[in-house]
């Protein structure tokens, strides 16, 4: 079983609807906060469950696992671990690690424009041709603190 980033934000928005910062959650930045995930099991040695989350338009892992680690194999690690013996304060460990993680720095709206603008001419040639049907995502994602780079590359996904 595989879900999409979309998927996994509606999901846990039905489940945890009194949490704010899930509420204003969306599908662009969730592979961000799988991070944290992979930390989690990475440090108890166990199989990494940020493979069971795809992008809905290539049907895989996001560049930023496949890039270090092959999915196929990591979710076979996943369906053949045996669960049942894990006991993990995932919760104790958010809250220590959210001390650790700084919080990303919001920009204006003018300003993201101006930086969208600007990364824009810099890398026409190489973006690909729907990228203008994502500017107000570019926006948004660069607003909320993510670089020019980080922000085309996920809206372009």
């Amino acid at each position: 079983m595989r879900f999409t980033y979309g998927e996994l934000v509606d999901r846990a928005k039905s489940e945890y609807p009194d949490r704010p910062v899930v509420q204003k959650a969306i599908a662009v930045s969730a592979g961000r906060r799988l991070d944290v995930v992979r930390m989690f099991t990475k440090e108890r040695e166990l199989p990494d469950l940020t493979a069971l989350i795809i992008n809905k338009g290539s049907g895989e892992c996001g560049s930023g696992f496949t890039r270090h680690f092959d999915p196929v194999a990591t979710r076979d690690l996943v369906f053949n671990f045996d669960w049942s013996a894990v006991t993990a304060d995932f919760d104790g460990f958010v809250k220590s690690t959210e001390t650790a993680v700084m919080p990303r720095k919001k920009i204006k709206e003018s300003l993201a424009l101006e930086l969208m603008a600007a990364y824009f001419k810099k890398h026409k040639a190489g973006l690909p041709a729907s990228v203008r049907e994502h500017k107000d995502l570019i926006v948004e994602l660069i607003m909320e603190g993510f670089s020019e780079e980080e922000a085309f590359s996920q809206a372009c996904r």
